[in-house]
This record gives structure tokens, C-alpha cells and sequence, in this order.
């Protein structure tokens, strides 16, 4: 009986080790990936409407300004796409675009529609501004 059970399991280590396929030595990645960074800036008091400064308490009370920009609709936001070593037409045609886009989701969509699917996203508040990453990647 042992002999029987070694002699299975001798003759099947070759069909567990063929499990996995093994890629070629000439294949590319089949996934490519982006992040596309977005620094959004706080406005000072003097980015703000005539109505909104209004609203501002005349002690300077630094919270209320600050919660004051989080309902800024106009945000000054800078964006970027890093797709890192690569140089494609189509990736040198969106990073040349990244100036006119002026709020994440719209940056977000215009990846979407060139094929890219969102993965994660972060964001990261520091006194300077808030910055966001959207993670995203695309098939071949």
C-alpha cells in the first residue's frame, strides 16, 4: 500500500509542476498602468467674492476661512499624467492636455475615455493644498 501511494504521488509531481503556463521571453506587459497627480491650491481672501469676504469674521478667524475655501466652487488645480518611461503618441497628446483640465473628474474622464479604468485613488492634505492620485490602468 505505501508503495502505491508513493508511486502516485511520484507520478504526479510532473502534472503539478505544468500548472502554470510560462510566458515567453519576447512578451511585453499585457497591462499598462498611470497616476494621474492633482494639486489643488486654497485660495486666499482675496480669491474670494465680494459676498464671501463678507462672511469672513473681521478678527481673521483662520478655521472659518478655511471652511470657507472647502465650498470654494473655483479651485486652482494643476494636474499631471505620469505614465513613467513610456512614449507614445497618444500618452505625449495627453500629457501636452493635462493643462486644460481643471478638476480631477474631468481628468478622470478624459482617461476614461481613452481607455483607461480607474484602480484607487489617495489624498494627501497638506498646508500647501490638497493632492489627489488616481490610479489607473488599461489592457494592451
Amino acid at each position: 500500500m505505501k508503495k502505491i501511494v508513493l508511486m502516485m504521488l511520484v507520478a504526479m509531481i510532473p502534472f503539478l509542476t505544468m500548472a502554470q503556463k510560462r510566458g515567453k521571453k519576447g512578451d511585453t506587459q499585457a497591462v499598462e498602468y498611470m497616476v494621474i497627480k492633482g494639486i489643488e491650491f486654497s485660495m486666499d481672501s482675496e480669491g474670494m467674492s465680494i459676498k464671501e469676504r463678507e462672511l469672513l469674521p473681521e478678527s481673521g478667524d483662520v478655521r472659518k476661512m478655511q471652511i470657507m475655501r472647502l465650498f470654494k466652487k473655483e479651485v486652482n488645480v494643476i494636474i499631471k499624467f505620469d505614465f513613467g518611461n513610456e512614449s507614445d503618441k497618444e500618452i505625449s497628446e495627453m500629457k501636452r492636455s493635462a493643462q486644460k483640465y481643471n478638476s480631477m473628474s474631468s481628468a478622470a474622464n478624459a482617461a476614461a475615455a481613452q481607455g483607461w479604468e480607474f484602480v484607487s485613488a489617495n489624498v494627501v492634505n497638506s498646508t500647501l493644498g490638497t493632492t489627489h492620485y488616481y490610479y489607473m490602468k488599461r489592457n494592451k
